[in-house]
């Protein structure tokens, strides 16, 4: 309560205190526009902030920035005034098809912003379509400059769009993003004379004019909550702010839509148009709203039933033809946690309504639980005296449950046996009456109606509380304040194996929803993932398997020719009129009405069988017109259906795991395999652990279903040995070790774990990693952490690429550092999510807390790059310096001058340097450039470079082809790898750059013809660069985010590369490469020089035009023979020691404990200028 007290005050103080004003970019220079429309034409009118300017005209742009009309200026001062009537649009519509006429290209692309959607995917009329900016023109007399700007434009050129002459000054600039912005009234269409085109004036998202030709703009309109409160137990107000961008609202209305049946109840909306801000907004529409809810007249007109329900806006906006449906959330911790609680009554029941937010996007629902009026009386008596009727109770009582409508999975498997092996125990099933399942579960006995008396008591009483989901949906009422009155210990014994989609969201040991206190696994691999991905400690996960898989395992049903199709689920499809409309319902309808798939089922016996989740079962009638056995709710057992079946067809549904355990054939469609695995990933390497072929199309599933049936419906050993990881087997019954688990289980909390899970500490933690205190208390915690901790002998940090890779020599010197078991502990810095399946591997996030403190505690680090400047080595501690390249440009030291960097780069560096043990060389060549760029004195190994093992270890059919597999590259196509270094001079600050691409996609692509495909991997320290063109991305595919460019070699059969090191390692592939140096001049004159020839050294030739790149490209067969003799060559000079072993090498010399060990397995030779060889 006093939290809660807390919280309203803060509350209030942020809706009566004065706001900080967000500072927006914007020009001084703009200072006010208008903006009217009428039937027939457009009226801007404005002025710029300087009286000494003329402003001359206003250009209308198209996306190449041609000029397409120039409109006059009605005055002739700083002021403003252009008329756009409707005439302009059949000169636009002229331009944009004489354009698309000789280009024969769509004219409109994908941009960054999305403003508006690629006209190859749907365009929806025949006229023509086009984009265009408006650009304001003026100029300024000479004399009237100043001599500070003219000296500023001397040195650092004149402002973008410019020109200068010796009487007036130039300049263009786009129109909008005014101080003020004034758009009274909603801005219509201008049509032409035969009223079927139209062109559509609106701001976008930067607060830019566009007109748009023939196409509404996109609608992406953004709706936030304010505040929730209650003025009566039984009405809700909802309150909070709209963001229309460029469309007016004319009507909009609250829809409470029931996720099951569809069934809608609108709400109506007061609008307040927010006129002021909206004209400091650059004219982009913000809106306030407020919302009432009467629940009771709702439930006494029967207009609400138990269930969720979610809730949506719809909007109606002027000239706009479709109304908008948009989800309701986007709310603040604080306005979540103050959101209240609410009641509808009549006269016999009492409908208890709990508001909640959906995981991940924070949407707002109402979840209904309707109780009789005397049942929820005894609910309210009971919360109130639990503590007295617990002294009373029977000991030991377990609750266990699936959902509420369910009695079929682990949840029913493990009561089963209880009641069976142990019916002298307290425990009880929770099931609704109504279900179809009541049934199966009824005859076992102890089983509790839902919301029954009996439900309601021995909850309160349970000791522990057995469920398939989460706890709560075992409670007879999910709220806040029931929760707190249970004392029962939570055990999750899941409803499948964990793994293809990431759940942190949902039942991570931080997820916000969900709590639970033992979560049950089915092997090592599963319970790797929960303890490193999800965050839980080891005590509180156990293998035991799913008390489902007795009954999965057992040998006791004949197996049917039966092809079993059985998807899950998809979060986004939350009512009937988005299910109709996605893909999901449309690729099901066409794989399951194809003549393929009945030829195939006639040709082999099948009988084809489809059983939706439990989540769409509502839509199963849908499919019923097919010639298919469709499977309705708690018609058929799931574990009996997958026994009976011969293959089984599903996506990344944990379904898939329990038949590979039958040791069947399992297929994966999955043709949203991006949305659906979301933006966290997988747990998994998808393509190579998961035990079955995966297709994106249901053509590809076509070819792996004949596959699978040449094998006469075999499964493949490899999908046998991956389904093996999975499960871990047992002496006795999964069931037992469910039992014997969840009785031995003692809860242990500690406050830090409290802390760590509670939502608002990880608010404040967040807040505090961003603000300017953060660095300065690690730094100093670090310091203290060397002074007073000791260094573990048996730590090793590892880190690649600034945690962004998990790759390179490191990766290499570490996994042969387990293969070796050598009894080290390891943590790997990393950024994203890692499985390295080692128990004495954890993964940690650069620069976090964590990260401190193994770094000061640590006896060894590997780095192939430097840590933080800021962060000294202790005298116990080795750090091992792999570097990540052999030196072809200069670097450092060795610079006339350094480009791109501040003024303390040299300096920071220098002392990260000043930190390392031992640096790794592949050559003598390395060593000396080593030496003198980085001024090192230190000692230097020649070992080769550890991350070049894998040309002589893994260069094989089996690698390829998974490497091949994940990057979806076509098996008929050869590889071309792009891998450019980045531009000193294209900084962008702090280290990182910017990079344009050095050709046309299309002359490359001609010139490639069909036999390849181009693979672009650019620098790791470039962070912006262009998109690639939408009609070339499948030939041209970048692959700057796989993890290690190694792997990437070995399926490379042509490298192209400018001044980047990786043409050194690819030597060793001995195939070809070019190098393409478009600006060799300036590279090596002014930027940074080399220590090779360039002309003569490398192996490859040369290339510094586009038209010798396209030139080469189309004879890559001669150019290879030309060039083998001189890579021959390179090669023994450049990577003498290369021959796989020189990750064991290290290995040998620095963490083998014995130091006679050391001395036999590398003989280190001491050189002159203290560098040693092998």
């Amino acid at each position: 309560m006093l939290f809660k007290s807390a919280l309203r005050v803060l509350q209030f103080g942020h809706s009566v205190l004065p706001k900080k004003q967000k500072k927006l970019k914007r020009s001084a220079l703009k200072e006010s526009l208008q903006i009217q429309s009428s039937p027939t034409d457009y009226t801007l009118s404005g002025q710029l902030n300087d009286p000494l300017l003329t402003i001359t005209s206003l250009r209308i742009r198209d996306r190449s920035q041609e000029t397409v009309l120039e409109v006059p200026n009605q005055l002739d001062d700083h002021r403003f005034t252009f008329q756009l009537s409707h005439s302009i649009v059949s000169q636009l519509s002229q331009h944009v098809a004489q354009m698309q006429e000789e280009a024969d290209v769509p004219t409109v692309e994908e941009d960054g912003l999305a403003e508006i959607e690629s006209v190859e995917a749907d365009q929806d009329t025949l006229y023509p379509i086009g984009r265009f900016s408006l650009w304001l023109t003026f100029t300024k007399k000479v004399e009237h400059l100043t001599p500070e700007q003219l000296q500023k434009w001397e040195s650092d050129g004149l402002p973008s769009h410019a020109t200068l002459d010796a009487t007036v000054f130039t300049r263009e600039i786009l129109l909008g993003r005014f101080l003020d912005t004034q758009i009274p009234a909603p801005l219509a269409p201008l049509m032409d004379e035969t009223f079927n085109e139209f062109v559509q004036l609106y701001t976008d998202l930067k607060g830019n004019l566009r007109l748009l030709l023939n196409k509404e703009p996109q609608m992406k309109p953004k709706i936030q909550i304010d505040a929730v409160h209650n003025e009566t137990k039984a009405t809700t107000v909802i309150s909070g702010k709209a963001f229309t961008r460029h469309a007016f609202i004319k009507t909009g209305r609250l829809l409470l839509v029931h996720r099951e049946s569809g069934d809608q109840v609108p709400i109506p909306i007061d609008w307040l148009y927010q006129n002021e801000v909206s004209a400091k907004k650059f004219g982009l529409y913000r809106y306030h709203y407020t919302a009432k809810i009467h629940w009771s007249h709702l439930y006494q007109a029967a207009q609400l039933q138990e269930g969720v329900y979610d809730a949506f806006i719809t909007l109606d906006f002027y000239h706009r033809s479709e109304p908008k449906l948009h989800r309701l959330g986007r709310a603040r911790y604080i306005t979540r946690q103050l959101t209240p609680e609410a009641l509808g009554k009549d006269e016999t029941s009492t409908m208890h309504i709990i508001p909640y937010y959906t995981v991940g996007h924070r949407n707002l629902s109402f979840e209904m639980t309707e109780f009789t009026n005397e049942n929820y009386a005894y609910l309210n008596h009971l919360m109130t005296f639990a503590p007295l009727y617990r002294l009373f109770a029977e000991k030991n009582t377990w609750l266990v449950g699936e959902r509420p409508y369910k009695a079929q999975d682990n949840g029913y498997h493990f009561f089963k046996y209880m009641r069976e092996t142990y019916p002298e125990r307290p425990v009880y099933y929770v099931i609704d009456p109504a279900s179809n399942e009541y049934a199966q579960v009824a005859p076992l006995g102890n089983v509790l109606p839902i919301k029954s008396k009996e439900h309601i008591y021995h909850s309160l009483m349970a000791k522990k509380v057995i469920g398939t989901h989460h706890a709560e949906y075992l409670y007879p009422l999910r709220s806040e304040p029931f929760k707190r009155k249970m004392r029962a210990d939570r055990v999750f014994i899941q409803h499948g194996v964990l793994g293809t989609k990431n759940m942190n969201n949902q039942y991570g040991k931080f997820a916000a929803a969900f709590d639970t206190d033992l979560f049950l696994v089915s092997s090592e691999r599963e319970k790797r993932l929960v303890t490193q991905d999800m965050g839980y400690a080891e005590r509180e996960v156990k293998i035991t398997g799913l008390s489902r898989f007795d009954a999965l395992l057992k040998n006791d049903v004949p197996v049917k020719r039966q092809m079993l199709v059985i998807p899950t689920w998809r979060s986004w499809l939350q009512t009937p009129l988005q299910f109709f409309e996605s893909e999901y319902y449309q690729q099901y309808q066409a794989f399951l009405s194809s003549d393929r798939l009945h030829a195939y089922a006639k040709q082999h016996r099948l009988e084809i069988v489809l059983c939706l989740h439990p989540n769409m079962q509502q839509y199963s009638s849908h499919f019923e017109n097919l010639p298919i056995t469709v499977i309705h709710q708690g018609e058929r057992d799931v574990q009996g259906l997958l026994k009976e079946s011969l293959l089984l067809v599903t996506d990344y549904s944990s379904v898939a795991f329990d038949f590979s355990f039958l040791k069947r054939p399992v297929h994966y469609l999955q043709f949203d395999p991006k949305r659906f695995i979301g933006p966290l990933g997988s747990y998994l390497d998808l393509e190579n652990e998961l035990p079955g072929r995966i297709s994106k199309t249901i053509d590809d599933l076509f070819e792996d279903l004949d596959a699978t049936a040449r094998r006469n419906f075999e499964m493949a050993d490899e999908y046998k040995r991956r389904a093996d990881v999975f499960l871990t087997k047992t002496d006795t019954t999964y069931s037992d070790q469910v039992y014997q688990t969840i009785a031995n289980y003692t809860k242990q909390t500690s406050l830090l774990e409290k802390i760590q899970t509670n939502e608002a500490a990880n608010i404040l933690f967040k807040v505090y990693r961003r603000s300017r205190f953060y660095f300065p208390t690690m730094k100093a915690g670090y310091r203290l952490m060397q002074r007073v901790l000791p260094v573990d002998p048996k730590l090793v940090v590892f880190e690649s690429g600034l945690g962004k890779h998990y790759a390179d020599s490191p990766r290499y010197i570490y996994e042969e550092l387990k293969q070796q078991a050598l009894g080290y502990k390891v943590v790997w810095i990393y950024n994203k999510k890692l499985y390295l399946g080692d128990p004495n591997a954890k993964v940690v996030k650069r620069l976090s807390p964590a990260y401190f403190y193994y770094m000061a505690t640590a006896k060894f680090w590997v780095n192939n790059q430097n840590f933080p400047h800021y962060m000294t080595r202790r005298k116990e501690t080795t750090y091992i310096q792999t570097w990540h390249g052999t030196p072809l440009k200069k670097m450092l030291f060795d610079l006339d001058e350094i480009h791109g960097r501040d003024e303390g780069y040299v300096e920071r560096v220098t002392n990260a340097i000043q930190q390392w043990s031992v640096l790794l060389s592949p050559s003598p060549y390395a060593t000396n450039i080593f030496r003198s760029a980085f001024q090192y004195g230190g000692p230097v190994v020649e070992s080769g470079y550890p991350r070049n093992d894998l040309f002589f270890t893994a260069n094989n059919a089996a690698t390829i082809e998974r490497i091949r597999t994940q990057l979806q590259l076509p098996e008929d196509k050869k590889v071309i790898l792009y891998a450019p270094t980045f531009r000193d001079h294209h900084s962008l600050g702090k280290g990182k750059f910017y990079f344009d691409y050095p050709f046309d996609f299309d002359r490359v692509a001609e010139a490639l013809g069909d036999e390849y495909v181009f693979l672009i991997r650019t620098h790791v320290l470039v962070t912006k660069k262009p998109k690639i063109p939408a009609q070339h991305r499948e030939q041209f595919i970048d692959v700057t985010a796989y993890p290690d460019i190694q792997e990437l070699y070995l399926i490379t059969d042509l490298l192209i590369t400018d001044y980047s090191s990786v043409f050194f390692d690819f030597a060793n592939m001995n195939r070809p490469m070019m190098f393409y140096a478009y600006d060799l001049d300036l590279y090596r004159d002014t930027l940074r020089g080399f220590y090779l020839d360039y002309y003569n050294d490398l192996p490859g030739p040369i290339l510094e035009t586009e038209e010798a790149l396209l030139h080469a490209l189309s004879d890559i067969p001669r150019l290879t023979k030309m060039y083998q003799a001189q890579l021959d060559a390179f090669r023994a000079t450049y990577g003498p020691m290369e021959d796989g072993f020189a990750a064991s090498r290290v290995v040998d010399a620095y963490f083998k404990t014995d130091q006679t060990m050391r001395t036999q397995t590398l003989e280190l030779l001491e050189q002159p200028d203290g560098s040693y060889s092998v």
